[in-house]
């Protein structure tokens, strides 16, 4: 067994250690310092695959003045020679029964959902029309989700969801903004209401809207505005609206 340098994780490659994957998915690893390839990892002496297609976005081609194979990620603008799939590539007899993290803070809602088709499914996003909840709202429809925008202001939610219309790739036909202000209990029951005549099914409920830093005030309903925010939210749970 070779000496190699400590690390936190097994599945961190040594240093002179590059991983790379052929055109049928097998992961190989190639040490610069000897010139050598192998097929199993160094550290753990397991070996991968990738499966699947590429994330959305990419296209495998080949570089005609060098024969390399190049990765395009259009969504991006940038072409590597690595494939995106190594990202997500599994030992070839992966236990079901292993937890180990597959996602950090670099990862984005694409690479979450590569390879998952979510056509006919619907899911609901508090406060989907800025940052995390606009992106994750984004994502969502490129795999064929339709996705509610319940935000407190209707016209910034249809604003987003132009955005994404721009975006002749994404589906954006399949979005719908509707009002819900978590200040208020009432708008909250009444937006609940509306959702479950209007869908039959939700698939997901994501808890993303939220206020910080606001000074002190109480709602209309006699609760401090961050606390009641956040609680029907998330603590109180807003999909309990929706369990008929």
């Amino acid at each position: 067994m070779m000496n190699l340098p400590e690390s936190d994780s097994e599945d961190e490659l040594p240093p002179g250690w590059e991983e790379r994957v052929t055109g049928d998915g097998s992961v190989y690893y190639a040490n610069h310092l000897t010139k050598n390839t192998q097929w199993t990892h160094p550290r753990t002496g397991k070996k991968k695959v990738v499966l699947g297609d590429l994330p959305y976005g990419w296209e495998r081609c080949i570089d005609k003045s060098t024969g390399k194979v190049l990765y395009i990620d259009h969504e991006n603008h940038r072409t590597t020679y690595t494939d995106p799939r190594l990202a997500f590539a599994v030992e070839e007899k992966e236990h079901i029964n292993d937890f180990r993290q597959r996602f950090d803070a670099s990862s984005t809602a694409l690479h979450v959902l590569h390879g998952r088709d979510l056509t006919n499914t619907t899911a609901l996003i508090t406060g989907a029309n800025t940052g995390i909840g606009f992106e994750t709202a984004r994502s969502l429809l490129k795999h064929g989700c339709k996705v509610i925008f319940g935000c407190r202001n209707v016209r910034a939610a249809e604003e987003a969801i132009e955005k994404i219309r721009q975006e002749k790739s994404t589906a954006a036909e399949n979005c719908e903004a509707l009002h819900l202000d978590l200040t208020s209990l009432k708008s909250v029951v009444t937006f609940a209401n509306v959702v479950k005549v209007k869908y039959k099914v939700l698939n997901a409920v994501i808890l993303n809207a939220g206020v910080f830093g606001l000074p002190y005030s109480k709602t209309e309903d006699g609760y401090e505005t961050t606390f009641q925010v956040r609680k029907f939210d998330t603590g109180h749970n807003l999909s309990q609206y929706f369990i008929t």
